[in-house]
């Protein structure tokens, strides 16, 4: 990795995570009457985004970053966990949990595939993600969705894991839930869903945090401050929005999901 990219990265790690995106969120889709029914992930969740002039080699640490700082709050992190998941990680930490996994056993066929990525600009994705989490010991399923109906299947795999948190006779309307967020490859490029919303229509609509844009300006107020007309609520929200046409585009998904105890029926 060049001494400049390298610079870049450390002097950015201060200023490229946003707390309280969550709530804004919430009030945004409970200001849209065309929702029937919203799931989002925990609250504490940050959305992390690029660092101005890094490139376009590091949404899958964005990625990562965004996962790992939400486990303190929504899963039993082991005490033993070789880092502080209540601190943003920055990338070189990744790079080290990335290598550390590998040697421990844990989807090390990376290792082979990339020849390692300490120091480097190598993409990384959800295999590398999962090994993270296995190796600090977090439970964790990585599923492949392929396919014409792979966009649909994702959909399906994401209402599900948010709604099982939700008691069956309360599933209308908005639910701030406790479940991290997901991580989402698909071809070239990983992403961070944190919700899905279903609209009166039938239709779904990924939210996500999409580490390669930077969140739009309301988002960076206190929320105190925020007051957001009907007119411009839509397009703020357009800004986290991936909808059914959008992920038609793509016949291969894949996502790490962090194992959560659904409630039961009722």
């Amino acid at each position: 990795m060049p001494e400049r990219v390298a610079s870049v990265l450390h002097e950015g790690e201060a200023s490229n995570a946003l707390h309280g995106v969550i709530n804004k969120l919430a009030g945004l889709l409970q200001q849209d009457e065309d929702v029937e029914v919203a799931y989002l992930c925990t609250a504490s969740a940050v959305q992390v985004y690029k660092v101005r002039n890094e490139g376009g080699n590091f949404c899958g640490y964005r990625n990562m970053q965004m996962l790992c700082h939400s486990l303190p709050s929504t899963t039993a992190v082991p005490s033993n966990a070789p880092v502080d998941l209540t601190e943003k990680l920055n990338i070189f930490q990744i790079q080290d949990l990335i290598e550390a996994a590998w040697d421990a056993g844990h989807n090390c066929h990376g290792r082979v595939q990339t020849g390692g990525i300490k120091g480097t600009r190598k993409h990384i994705g959800t295999s590398e993600a999962e090994a993270v989490l296995l190796y600090l010991g977090i439970p964790c399923t990585g599923s492949v969705y392929a396919g014409k109906e792979a966009w649909h299947d994702l959909l399906d795999a994401v209402e599900a894991y948010y709604s099982t948190t939700v008691p069956t006779s309360a599933r209308s309307g908005l639910h701030v839930t406790k479940c991290p967020p997901i991580f989402l490859q698909r071809p070239k490029h990983s992403i961070t869903i944190v919700g899905i919303e279903r609209r009166r229509s039938g239709k779904r609509t990924l939210l996500a945090f999409d580490p390669a844009y930077f969140p739009p300006g309301v988002m960076r107020e206190p929320a105190a401050d925020v007051k957001i007309h009907t007119w411009r609520a839509k397009y703020v929200l357009a800004q986290y929005q991936k909808s059914e046409r959008y992920l038609k585009k793509y016949n291969q998904f894949e996502t790490l999901m962090v194992d959560i105890k659904p409630i039961e029926p009722c």
